[in-house]
């Protein structure tokens, strides 16, 4: 069935219907949008991707580049974090009359690549460095939006991210106020750049205000290499009878380290106390409940999925920095150290 038919059936305009098939919904009414979601869906209509090509001079497809370094890269796309957000990109794109395709990259060359071949009208790109993302936008001309990125001040480039700053601050505030002052920070580089750069900054922010000073001993590498991580698990681990809490810069290594631990004997919080970045399906399914910085995903998919439609339509203005805010979720996987210790109550008989 055609868009002509099916606005007959409903009389209404060829241009409503149209509307409807690619997300413009602003001038019109609630009900008139969902008459016309209900049969198109009825019809099952399907829009012609290739007659739209020719005659629009645009193809609807978005392309969605992911190159996320803080995992191995063909377990990319398993990570909570890679994959809540590249289902909230799907959705937002879908529901906007685009079509998406993806691609898990290993390198900044390859990216530009793949930007400078794929017939997209715009692009989505995440977990880049900077520098990169300034070459990628200067070799393509395409409309761009970035995820995650942290650009010098005075750079104007579209990036949608977070507080990384502030969610590590509020976190180390967390255990401070619980009396840990012996606090190990957990990441996965020698030297850590962009979300993670931030995260530590903000951890030593908040110690730097309780008079706690940082040395680098207080930071412990992990393995992007999960065959490793057992080995720099049980290393961490013996740091346990003098520190009191690993802080991880993200829910997924907080899980790996904590079925490590528990299948050691340690437990937690009683034994060592843990946190992560994130609060994904991960933080609610491991026991104790983890203690972590929420980040909203989904939110952080639909607005760069309106800037690059607002790029494509010509409603943009000026380049944005969104830096979305953060909280925390309490679990039960950090322990009070102030709290008064109970004696434990024996019983004869």
């Amino acid at each position: 069935m055609t868009i002509k038919e099916i606005a007959e059936a409903l009389d209404v305009s060829t241009a409503t219907v149209s509307n409807v098939i690619h997300g413009h919904l602003e001038k019109m009414s609630p009900e008139t949008a969902q008459m016309v979601r209900e049969k198109l869906e009825e019809y099952q209509y399907i829009p012609n991707m290739g007659a739209r090509m020719l005659a629009k001079g645009a193809s609807r497809i978005i392309g969605v580049i992911t190159n996320y370094p803080n995992r191995e890269e063909k377990y990319a796309l398993q990570d909570p974090f890679v994959s809540e957000m590249i289902g909230g990109l799907e959705n937002a794109i879908r529901s906007r009359g685009y079509y998406m395709m993806l691609r898990a990259a290993q390198n900044a060359p390859e990216i530009q690549q793949i930007a400078q071949t794929w017939n997209a009208d715009g692009l989505i790109v995440m977990g880049l460095q900077a520098n990169q993302c300034r070459e990628l936008h200067a070799a393509t001309g395409k409309h761009m939006i970035f995820i995650d990125c942290y650009f010098d001040p005075g750079d104007k480039f579209n990036n949608i991210g977070l507080d990384d700053f502030g969610g590590m601050y509020k976190m180390t505030k967390h255990l401070l106020k619980k009396g840990h002052t012996k606090i190990v920070f957990v990441g996965d580089q020698p030297e850590l750049w962009g979300v993670d750069a931030q995260r530590l900054k903000g951890h030593i922010a908040a110690l730097k205000e309780a008079g706690i000073a940082w040395d680098s001993s207080r930071y412990f590498m992990i393995s992007k290499d999960r065959k490793r991580r057992s080995e720099d698990f049980a290393r961490l681990a013996e740091r346990i009878s003098h520190d009191t809490a690993f802080m991880f810069i993200s829910d997924y290594y907080a899980a790996e380290a904590m079925n490590y631990l528990t299948d050691q004997g340690f437990r937690i919080p009683e034994d060592i106390s843990i946190t992560g970045f994130d609060d994904n399906i991960l933080s609610h399914m491991v026991r104790p409940r983890l203690t972590t910085v929420r980040q909203d995903v989904a939110q952080k998919a639909e607005i760069a999925v309106k800037k690059i439609d607002d790029l494509l339509i010509g409603n943009a203005k000026e380049p944005v920095d969104i830096r979305l805010t953060t909280s925390i979720t309490w679990g039960k996987s950090v322990k009070n150290l102030k709290a008064k210790q109970i004696p434990s109550m024996k019983t004869t008989r």
